[in-house]
């Protein structure tokens, strides 16, 4: 690590040493994965998975740990009855929906957690490997608590959502951390929505970990909409069992920079997954999307299918990896990057990868970048459309492929109705 990228390390070692008296039995724990982030440090241009995005304004910068400010809190109707309010990091339950959680579903904190005998291990677990591994063990050095959300066996609750909020009027971090685990024959859905505002600069740290057991399906629903002046990281650690099922609803319609790496490990027979998701990069929107798929056992599927849109200054990332280990016959691993440039301005890198080192599986990928069918444009003008018009219903309908396939209606229409609104006003500012 060169001297311009160890100054940041100094300003979050400063973070730790002062929470240091909170950790309690957790401290060594804690005090190893600080030691793993300041060893790896901030990445750059020559790290192959930050190729594309430069963290230098977010190196530069030192931010305080943040107080959760409950005041300053403002959130949009809930999508499910039961909502939780996480505030820079902590679970405010006032905040939330009061009464007991869906049937089927336990929610507990770190140290009740740590209190029935969970490993800590488990619970601040540091993942190897990939982009984010560093600022997955920041998160486990500063994460004020963990919300682990465990659901029964052969159980089927009601959807649940959790709001993550970055709060303040002067800029800070917050390093969000949640548990999900989904024990064998359940089937569970839950919402996870990341909310801020503009009002000061912020640098969001999130860390998600999901276990789906034996016959357990999980949908997991993500929405980032965060504010324009926030660094969003956020790594997310699936493991499947034997015919467990996890399915990722992904959208990202917010932050500065965001950077999302998940990770899925089809760990058992049969495992599968589904990765769905779509990303827009307006304005000088800066969105890095990483998916790494790992086949490690016999009849595993996987499907990763993401559109991306980018107008005026925004640049997108997005790299699909799924890797057949040996043994893991008739598994099936297919990938599908389509992105749309809106204006001359914008950039969108993909790279589709796939690794295959059994030879009794059925595999394919494929990306493509374009922009708008002039000839679809031009139908749809004869039809009595404006430019406007026309353009905003192709480019819903490149979309729409993938917001069809959210089946929670509410988060469904969320998600059409934001992303609408923001093609009219990209539209409307076109010349």
């Amino acid at each position: 690590m060169n001297a311009v990228l160890a100054e940041p390390i100094l300003g979050y070692r400063e973070a730790f040493e002062a929470a240091r008296p909170s950790f309690g039995p957790a401290e060594a724990a804690r005090a190893a994965a600080f030691e793993r982030f300041a060893e790896l440090g901030f990445p750059s241009a020559r790290d192959e998975a930050w190729k594309y995005t430069n963290l230098r304004r977010l190196a530069a910068r030192r931010y305080p740990a943040r107080n959760p400010d409950s005041t300053a809190v403002v959130l949009d109707d809930a999508l499910t009855p039961f909502r939780l309010i996480v505030v820079d990091g902590l679970l405010r339950p006032e905040l939330g929906t009061q009464g007991s959680p869906p049937a089927g579903l336990t929610l507990r904190a770190l140290e009740v957690a740590r209190r029935d005998g969970e490993p800590l291990s488990a619970l601040l677990r540091v993942p190897a490997g990939g982009g984010t591994e560093r600022f997955a063990a920041l998160n486990a050095a500063l994460c004020p608590d963990v919300l682990v959300i465990d659901v029964a066996p052969g159980t089927s609750p009601e959807p649940i959502e959790i709001d993550v909020a970055a709060t303040g009027s002067e800029a800070g971090m917050s390093h969000p951390r949640v548990l999900i685990r989904a024990a064998r024959g359940s089937t569970a859905r839950v919402i996870l929505r990341h909310v801020g505002d503009d009002a000061a600069e912020r640098f969001v740290n999130a860390v998600a970990d999901v276990e789906v057991g034996a016959d357990a399906v999980l949908h997991l629903y993500r929405l980032l909409s965060q504010g324009d002046r926030s660094f969003h990281i956020e790594r997310i650690e699936a493991t499947v069992g034997q015919r467990g099922t996890f399915v990722m609803h992904d959208a990202q319609l917010g932050a500065g920079l965001g950077r999302l790496d998940l990770n899925v490990r089809l760990a058992a027979p049969e495992a599968a997954t589904e990765l769905t998701g779509l990303f827009l990069a307006d304005g000088s929107r800066h969105l890095d999307t990483h998916l790494h798929v790992d086949h490690l056992a016999v009849g595993t599927r996987s499907l990763q299918d993401y559109r991306g849109v980018a107008a005026g200054r925004g640049r997108a990332v997005f790299n699909g990896k799924a890797i057949v280990h040996p043994g893991a016959q008739k598994s099936q691993a297919r990938q599908t990057s389509r992105n749309l440039l809106l204006t001359p301005g914008a950039e969108i890198d993909t790279k589709p990868e796939l690794e295959i080192y059994a030879d009794d599986v059925q595999c394919n990928h494929g990306a493509t970048t374009g922009q708008l069918d002039p000839a679809a444009l031009f139908y749809l003008r004869s039809r009595g459309l404006s430019e406007q018009e026309a353009r905003s219903a192709l480019t819903r309908a490149f979309t729409g492929a993938v917001v069809s396939r959210m089946d929670h209606a509410t988060f469904a229409e969320v998600v059409r109705d934001a992303l609408d609104a923001r093609l009219v006003r990209l539209l409307e500012a076109q010349p």
